[in-house]
């Protein structure tokens, strides 16, 4: 599979609850190959995609605001356009 047919897919559990959208992976090297360790999904996603961090306000120090990260392993089965987590798969 490759990483463009991962992107911009839904991401829903097994009983339907919307989750977002894929919008990058996070990976790991592994010897020689590059194992998906999960799926960054969520409204600050494409936005920690393109390396943009978001600050709590003015009053409070800049922070970046971390996407959400879907753990591979919770991922089910992947259907045309959609990744299906498990059921109880928190962000």
């Amino acid at each position: 599979m490759r990483l463009s047919e991962l992107l911009r897919r839904e991401v829903c559990t097994e009983s339907g609850r919307k989750v977002g959208h894929v919008h990058d992976v996070r990976v790991e090297q592994r010897g020689e190959r590059l194992v998906v360790t999960g799926v960054i999904v969520g409204r600050h996603a494409l936005l920690e995609h393109f390396g943009i961090g978001l600050s709590p306000g003015k009053s409070g120090p800049k922070q970046r605001t971390s996407a959400d990260v879907v753990p591979w392993s919770a991922v089910v089965r992947l259907t045309t356009g959609k990744v299906v987590v498990a059921d109880g798969t928190e962000l």
